[in-house]
């Protein structure tokens, strides 16, 4: 039985168990005078062979509170060994901390998080409608692509009337800024740009309404504030306009078609755009129906954790952005914060809204499953590690760590009651029929078929066939 005098309290507020360990003084001074002994061993002291100094003289050489300290940060692993014992385990997660010492007398407060508590409320009578397909944003993003595909083979055809923003100019140009010849070609193609212009907007402008074979001189004054190289100057222009040119998008046909994609039609590629966008939009629907669905989920349940237990998922997605940083060629997380001047800490609290949404998701859909008293049988965790998309060896040796590997069964067998959960979920939200509450149908591999009597009969005299046959060779 434990010396030590414990107080145990929930701290309701950060959901912890706070321990205060009151350690016995009698314990405390032998602690003390362990450690004098090993110093005394060490240090050569007048009048005294070494390590037969008293420990009340090497105490008082290197002060008794010095000491204490020291001996208290060693006993505090312990002594918190020696508490966590008394604790119920069911009650608690990993992440426990020391909070504080008092050393008069030595007396420890550790925190241990709790684990976390959900509260569903009533998750049946959660409804989230589904919203069909728009068609006609279907037909709206088939329309986009075929334009597309008419911009990427657009042409441009020589037009003879004034230029238009939009079209390609070929023209003849002298820029002259203080005396000196800043710019001069003879054949200078550009496309005038109302929102994203040449030169200048007043450049653009100036050419815009010109005619093939005209020409005009005018001056334009950079703005001091612009970042052209000229700001601040008037520039002199010489310009002669050469050419015009109008963007002509071709006929969409079945040729054009079998040229840029993979069909031969029109009908097959405005078909296969059609699923395609349809696809597109069920999949948006149904993420936003996933959202909407776990939001008032959130909403109506109480989730109570422990800042330890966030900290553990925050630490998570850290090491998973690790590897997708590195995938982008970076040699870690350290040197993208480098560069983007962001410490480590900063980057956790950037982390921590993501974390507490995968959290609580987790939680929610394990108390689902536990309320519903889910199972999982050996056929779906074997169909859950089929479908993931792994390679066919890499597969086979998950399915046989299945069976030899407890760890990694327990793991698999929680994904699995989460997404069977999830699906629980989505059913209710869609009001379908759900079984009640441990009427869950579980999934068993189907039975290997039995050869009929006819096919059995068959195929042994097919074997008689052979045998004999091999008989008469010999």
């Amino acid at each position: 039985m434990s010396e030590l005098n414990v107080t145990q309290q929930i701290l309701e507020d950060s959901h912890e168990l706070l321990l205060k360990v009151e350690v016995p003084q009698d314990r405390v001074e032998r602690a003390l005078r362990k450690l004098a002994k090993e110093l005394g061993r060490r240090m050569r002291i007048p009048g005294f062979r070494p390590g037969k100094a008293p420990a009340q003289l090497i105490i008082a050489r290197f002060g008794r509170e010095a000491l204490l300290q020291e001996v208290a940060e060693e006993m505090a692993e312990d002594i918190f060994a020696e508490v966590i014992q008394t604790v119920d385990e069911d009650k608690i997660v990993p992440g426990a901390s020391l909070r504080s010492i008092d050393f008069d007398p030595l007396t420890y407060e550790f925190v241990v998080p709790l684990k976390p508590e959900v509260d569903l409320g009533d998750y049946r009578s959660l409804r989230v409608p589904i919203e069909p397909v728009d068609e006609a944003e279907v037909l709206k993003m088939v329309d986009d692509e075929l334009h597309h595909l008419l911009e990427h083979n657009k042409l441009w055809q020589p037009v003879d009337r004034p230029v238009q923003y939009g079209d390609l100019v070929t023209i003849r140009i002298k820029m002259t800024v203080d005396g000196e010849t800043e710019l001069e070609q003879d054949e200078w193609e550009f496309i005038p740009d109302e929102k994203d212009p040449t030169l200048a907007p007043e450049f653009d402008a100036a050419i815009v309404g010109m005619k093939p074979g005209e020409t005009k001189t005018f001056t334009i004054t950079f703005p001091e504030d612009s970042h052209s190289p000229w700001a601040g100057k008037t520039a002199e222009f010489e310009v002669e306009v050469k050419g015009v040119k109008s963007e002509e998008l071709p006929e969409l046909t079945d040729e054009l078609v079998a040229e840029n994609t993979e069909f031969e039609t029109i009908e097959a590629f405005k078909q296969a755009l059609e699923e395609e966008a349809r696809a597109h939009l069920q999949s948006a629907a149904e993420r936003k129906l996933n959202e909407e669905l776990f939001k008032q989920l959130r909403e109506s349940s109480t989730i109570r954790y422990a800042p330890a237990t966030l900290a553990f998922e925050v630490e998570d997605l850290e090491q998973e952005r690790e590897q997708i940083h590195k995938m982008y060629g970076f040699e870690s997380t350290q040197q993208l914060l480098e560069l983007q001047g962001k410490s480590r800490e900063e980057y956790r609290q950037e982390l921590e809204p993501d974390a507490r949404i995968r959290l609580e998701e987790r939680l929610l859909l394990d108390a689902i499953a536990e309320q519903e008293q889910l199972e999982v049988s050996d056929y779906e965790m074997e169909t859950y590690l089929r479908e993931a998309g792994l390679d066919p060896e890499q597969t086979e040796k998950l399915i046989d760590a299945l069976k030899h590997e407890e760890n990694y069964r327990a793991f698999i067998r929680r994904l699995v009651l989460r997404k069977k959960a999830f699906e629980l979920l989505k059913a209710i939200a869609r009001g379908e029929d759900v079984p009640e509450p441990g009427q869950h149908p579980v999934m068993e591999a189907p039975a290997a078929e039995e050869v009929e009597p006819e096919e059995s009969e068959a195929a042994e005299e097919v074997e008689t066939e052979e045998e004999a046959a091999s008989v008469e060779e010999k």
